[in-house]
Order: C-alpha cells, then structure tokens, then sequence
C-alpha cells in the first residue's frame, strides 16, 4: 500500500515536470544574460527580473527535502486561498545559507509563479508555505550533469567561485554568504539532468 501510493505521487511530479529533460516546455522565470560573460564560458552572468516564488523553509536538522517539496506542489494543486491550480515551472530553487555551526543550516525551497498569476498570487493556506517577493539579481550560474546530491552542489559552487576568480571577478563584489541551487527535472528523469548553482552579485541588476 505504502510502495503504491509513493509510485502516485512520483508519478504526479514527474507529469507536473512534463517528463522531461531539461524543462524546455515549462516556465521560467525571466532573464536576460549580461553583457560581462566569463571569456572561457564556465559559468554564465544573469539578471534576472523582480518576482514573486512561493516558498518554504526545510527543516534544517533532517533536511527533509520532499517534505518540503510537496509542500509546495500541494499549493500549486490547489492548496491555496483562491482553490487555483497552478502550472509546474522550473527550476526549483534552494536557498542555502551556512550558519554559524552545521546544525544552524538556514535552506528555503522555492517554486517560481508563473506570469498568470506572478501579479497577484493566491495566498497559501498552509502556515508553512508563504509568498516570497524576490528582488531584481543578478546570478553568476554554473550548470552541471547527474543527480544533484548535497556534495554535489557544495563541490560545483566551489568550482563556480575559482572560475569567477580566474576570470577576474572581484570576490567583494560577490556575496559568498549564500548560494542558490537549481533543479530542472522531474524525480521519473534518470538520464540527462540538468542542475545549477547560483551566487549572488552584491550590486543587483535594476531589471
């Protein structure tokens, strides 16, 4: 009964994904790249525009990630002050903030608003679940293959920063506080995963 109704729900996220690689046919939030990309293109620069996500916070002890993740997908299903249902969009995004010791991991996970309803977003109706209003940034991106454990994503920030230093980014300028990742596919993708980490400029865009 219990394998059953897991096998339901990964089958739901992987029809809200649309089943596909790389998100190509879901929504996005918009951006436009800017003009100072990295000569040897390991990572790209974006600036992204104003927006609202819906968000939640992860329980920073046990990291349960699906936890949080169903949160949100139930508020895209309709669990919302207006009943709507909501479309998938992509990525789901991250926010990783290190604290002062490894039990105090501040993590926010985020689903972007499509524009049908980016102007005025239902408001949750789970306490745990809220709207969050994310300012114009601009998002040095480097993009990587596989299943995106959280070794993965500290390993490719890593490599994300010494590549931005190679290339002449002042580190002051970058905001090494927190860092975003980003997934773009659904559980049911096995092959050809797409995943990001994001750094934050400390001079946003004004998109």
């Amino acid at each position: 009964m219990i394998l059953s109704v897991l096998f339901c729900l990964v089958c739901m996220m992987g029809n809200a994904f649309g089943g596909e690689g790389y998100g190509i046919e879901l929504e996005r939030p918009p951006y436009k790249l800017a003009t100072n990309q990295p000569k040897d293109r390991s990572y790209e620069v974006r600036e992204y525009a104003a927006a609202n996500w819906t968000s939640t916070q992860m329980d920073s002890a046990s990291s349960k990630s699906s936890e949080a993740f169903m949160r949100l997908f139930k508020y895209i299903q309709g669990r919302n002050a207006a009943g709507a249902t909501i479309d998938m969009t992509a990525p789901v995004t991250t926010h990783i903030a290190p604290g002062p010791t490894i039990f105090d991991m501040k993590r926010t996970m985020s689903f972007y608003i499509p524009q049908d309803f980016q102007a005025d977003p239902p408001a949750p109706t789970d306490t745990e679940v809220y709207i969050e209003e994310r300012q114009p940034m601009t998002a040095y991106v480097r993009s990587f293959p596989g299943w995106a454990s959280e070794t993965e994503n500290w390993v490719n920030v890593y490599k994300l920063f010494e590549d931005m230093k190679r290339n002449g980014v002042d580190e002051d300028t970058v905001d090494l506080t927190s860092f975003y990742t980003a997934g773009y596919n659904s559980p049911m993708r096995f092959i050809k995963r797409h995943n990001e980490v994001w750094l934050l400029s400390k001079t946003p865009n004004r998109t």
